[in-house]
């Protein structure tokens, strides 16, 4: 199919590394490029027309379109930072467009793409947990909503681990005043997740170590009676009959 003459010219100009790119093209012509790039798998090209076509055509009937895949773009290219920053532009010029939970989910996935792994700063981590949460409250009842809750999980469970990592570097080092204080942050903020049980077992072991028998059963039983079907409960109920007792 031959381009049109206005096109081509556009084309051979942005092929020029002293030309702005697509200079001269119109809005239509240059939708249509992003849209051809698309189909072809050419992301980057897709990428320079749509941000060439936001710019140059805030107005156009089809930029709210070519914002939100703009964001997409970013994303699937893995620059995080800057999709971010585009679906949230898309939310605070269009806070009520069907797309809005999309873009909504995307700052989430976005976030969470950031989040580091355990042995690191979680700083990334604890915001992609927060950005999550509010995608599940403003967008309830949503696909959206739903896979941020999902995604909000998984940002919690790596907190828990964080937390449960320092306590067990203590606690390898015979700190284990400092290891029992990073277990029970994790007991108590994050009773809900698998690490609780983890935790408190690790805080028995502790008072095991520094000889506190009294606490060592009361941690026990606690293990037993709060996460009676986790692995650490198991364990515990294991062990003790291998010596003839509860």
């Amino acid at each position: 199919m031959r381009l049109a003459p206005a096109l081509a010219a556009a084309l051979l100009l942005a092929s020029c590394s002293s030309a702005p790119p697509y200079q001269g093209v119109e809005a239509d012509e240059l939708f249509a490029i992003a849209m051809r790039a698309l189909e072809t798998g050419d992301h980057g090209e897709a990428e320079r027309a749509l941000d060439r076509f936001i710019l140059s055509f805030p107005t156009h009937q089809r930029a709210t379109e070519a914002r939100m895949m703009l964001a997409d773009f970013y994303f699937q290219d893995e620059q995080y930072i800057t999709a971010i920053s585009e679906y949230q532009r898309f939310l605070d010029r269009h806070p009520t467009h069907p797309s809005a939970s999309d873009a909504a989910l995307g700052r989430c996935r976005g976030s969470a793409a950031l989040s580091p792994t355990v042995q690191r700063d979680q700083s990334y981590t604890e915001e992609a947990e927060e950005v999550c949460r509010n995608v599940t409250e403003d967008y309830a009842g949503t696909p959206a909503a739903a896979e941020a809750a999902r995604i909000a999980g998984e940002m919690r469970l790596k907190l828990a681990a964080k937390l449960y990592e320092i306590g067990e570097y203590y606690f390898q080092r015979n700190f284990n005043d400092s290891a029992i204080i990073y277990w029970e942050m994790v007991e108590e903020q994050y009773a809900d997740t698998s690490w609780a049980p983890k935790a408190l077992l690790g805080i028995m072991n502790a008072y095991d170590e520094i000889g506190y028998q009294d606490l060592v059963q009361e941690t026990r039983q606690k293990i037993l009676d709060t996460y009676p079907n986790s692995e650490e409960a198991r364990g515990l109920v294991g062990a003790a009959q291998a010596n003839g007792g509860r």
